[in-house]
């Protein structure tokens, strides 16, 4: 197949996929008689626009399926009836419809043939029911008008995902760019009125073009939320249970991998509220409630962030659960725990104990917060908080043993000055506003023990109703940057959203504020004791070629009281190591020009004063073969990054080095 029908097969089954999610939000539409004529003419023009594009480029299966739908939809249209018998097949049909335009066979003939029958037994007998939507033939005579207007669209293009984030990398790059040159220039700028008026206006039109391309990666709700009502009724049909969902806000912006992220999610909770909270019809009845469970998603803005909520009006949470929230805890930290269960049997979809603690955890590690209210009889509602983009963010910068970091401006409460402390469950506290908060120090958190200065500032961190300040050295400001991915090396490391580059360079960790407010109750007192031993830190050479994973090793490393120095390749290590007469440790990747990590191992124990020296690899080959090459030339350790732990990274280096 050539490069150009590989291009025109991917946009038919791109145009394919947007048909079948309206046909299957029009049959749906149609069985809860909320839809008419309107509809089955969607459905038809859908199904004919399929069939057209499959039997140009040779889909026969497609061609065939989308046919049989035509048909039975056409004569639906003629009798004036949709008959309710009809909707679940031709909704199989459309899933089976979908295989085939995805490469699946087999999946046409048996619905083509039961369509057929359908279409005879309707040839046979005019006297089927129609759907609650009544007859889309009278719908059309009573309103005068044929279908639904249409409202108008703005036009739009298809822009591959992969092209924007290029885009968006290369507007940061620019920007980095032009704070580097601002800070080159220095007192340039202040003394030049010209030159600051030129930066200021570049700056204003490098803000412009960065806005509009964070614009470009973000998308509606909508996009991910077509599945969702075909998933509620096919659940509640398989639990004998009758349930109705609502879709409110469903224009809400969010960035791109931020609804990547949450569609698996938002359907758990979807699925927990009809297995977990709706009840039975009769057993609603009984309390007074309408047969058919009310399931609720919406979304809207709060602040800074975006809040999804996903409700329902079923049993909610019993009294006996909500009792066993102790004091100072939380429902969300009760029903997240692992093997916390409120189903009463076990199900396919209820009752194994997993479930709110993976949606906790994946809301955690793209910025966001849970939220759970619930009241007995009443229904529960789970909100799940979330950054309105990853790529852009407002921070506050500051600085701990002279490494950068960043907090998202949404999770800081205020700044204050470490004065007086008080004691806390023997844990060093302040007072704010009549309120005593726990204080930690950034250390403590992260690694390193240095002692602070005197009038610290600490950052209040708030999020769901926590609070917990946070000492630092040093304030450097507020500032937008663009959000960069941690790379394979901290891929998997927790209580990191992601690093931004500097106007000066550096590298600043941005922190996420959730996993800063677990920091456990027994942590150490905020002005640890001075280490009393005179031996100096150990001092660790980091070698890789990509500057993103060497300065983020750095950073880690330093942050955990090391000295580091950093090579770009194995021939720039060899001269560093020759430099160092004190080097402990080597920390080093394998891929690089000029001499790889192997080559740089075999050349450290060829010489007989370093021979001894501890060298830990780190890289992206996971093979077996590379392992065994690395054991063969002497490695004291081997690490794959995309399995990077850094606290067994640090457990290793501090085992090498014995410090």
């Amino acid at each position: 197949m050539s490069a150009s029908d590989e291009e025109i097969h991917a946009l038919v089954r791109q145009e394919a996929g947007d048909c079948l999610q309206r046909m299957e939000s029009n049959l749906l539409a149609l069985e809860s008689g909320a839809g008419g004529s309107a509809e089955v003419d969607a459905i038809l023009r859908d199904a004919h626009s399929v069939k057209g594009s499959s039997a140009m480029i040779g889909w026969q299966e497609p061609a065939a399926l989308a046919n049989a739908i035509e048909e039975r939809m056409e004569r639906a249209r003629e009798s004036g009836a949709v008959p309710s018998e009809t909707i679940d097949p031709l909704l199989r049909a459309v899933d089976a419809l979908g295989r085939a335009v995805n490469g699946e066979e087999g999946v046409a003939a048996p619905l083509v043939e039961e369509l057929a029958g359908l279409a005879a037994e309707d040839g046979a007998s005019r006297s089927d029911a129609p759907t609650k939507g009544g007859s889309p033939t009278k719908d059309a005579q009573e309103t005068g008008s044929p279908s639904r207007p249409t409202a108008e669209r703005a036009p739009t293009i298809r822009v591959d995902a992969a092209k924007v984030d290029r885009m968006l990398d290369a507007v940061g790059e620019t920007a980095l760019y032009h704070r580097r040159l601002e800070h080159a220039l220095g007192e340039t700028v202040h003394d030049g009125r010209q030159v600051s008026e030129e930066l200021d206006a570049g700056e204003r039109l490098l803000g412009e073009l960065q806005e509009s391309v964070v614009q470009m990666r973000t998308l509606p709700l909508s996009t991910i939320t077509s599945p969702f009502p075909r998933a509620i009724r096919d659940l509640a049909s398989a639990e004998g249970k009758q349930a109705e969902l609502t879709i409110t806000g469903a224009d809400t912006q969010l960035d791109r991998t931020i609804l990547d992220g949450i569609s698996e999610t938002i359907v758990h909770l979807l699925r927990n509220s009809v297995a977990h909270g709706i009840e039975p019809p009769a057993e609603r009845e009984a309390t007074g409630k309408p047969p058919a469970g009310r399931v609720d998603l919406r979304a809207h803005q709060r602040g800074g962030m975006v809040a999804i909520e996903v409700a329902d009006d079923g049993r909610g949470v019993s009294a006996e659960v909500l009792a066993r929230v102790g004091e100072g805890g939380s429902l969300v930290d009760l029903l997240a725990e692992t093997g916390f269960s409120t189903a009463e049997e076990l199900t396919e979809v209820a009752g194994r104990g997993v479930g709110l603690d993976a949606v906790k955890r994946s809301v955690e590690s793209l910025g966001g917060g849970l939220e759970v209210q619930s009241e007995p009889g009443r229904g529960t509602e789970v909100t799940l908080l979330l950054p309105l983009t990853l790529a852009l963010m407002r921070v506050l910068l500051f600085e701990r043993g002279s490494q950068p970091f960043a907090l998202p401006m949404t999770s800081v409460g205020r700044v204050v000055a470490v004065t007086d402390t008080t004691s806390l469950g023997n844990r060093p506290s302040i007072e704010i506003e009549g309120r005593v908060v726990a204080l930690s120090h950034l250390g403590e958190l992260v690694g390193g023990a240095a002692k602070l200065p005197e009038r610290a500032p600490a950052i209040v961190v708030e999020s769901l109703g926590r609070r917990l300040a946070v000492a630092c050295d040093e304030l450097l400001g507020e500032e937008e940057v663009v959000i960069k991915s941690l790379g394979a090396v901290l891929s998997g490391l927790p209580g990191y959203l992601g690093a931004a580059i500097l106007g000066d360079g550096r590298i600043a960790l941005v922190l996420d504020p959730n996993h800063l407010l677990k920091a456990p109750a027994e942590a150490a007192a905020m002005d640890r004791p001075e280490e009393t031993s005179e031996q100096p830190a150990a001092q660790v050479l980091v070698v890789d070629d990509q500057f993103s994973a060497r300065e983020l090793q750095r950073s880690i490393l330093e942050v955990a009281g090391y000295r580091v120095e950093v090579a770009r390749d194995g021939r720039e290590a060899l001269r560093r190591i020759a430099e160092m007469p004190h080097l402990d440790l080597v920390l080093t990747d394998v891929q690089m020009p000029e001499m790889d990590g192997f080559e740089l191992l075999e050349a450290i124990r060829a010489d007989e004063e370093r021979a001894s020296l501890p060298v830990v690899i780190v890289t992206t080959l996971s093979d077996e073969a590379s392992r065994k090459r690395g054991a063969e030339v002497g490695a004291d350790a081997y690490v794959v990054k995309n399995e990077f732990d850094q606290e067994a990274l640090l457990e290793t280096i501090e085992r090498l080095v014995g410090r």
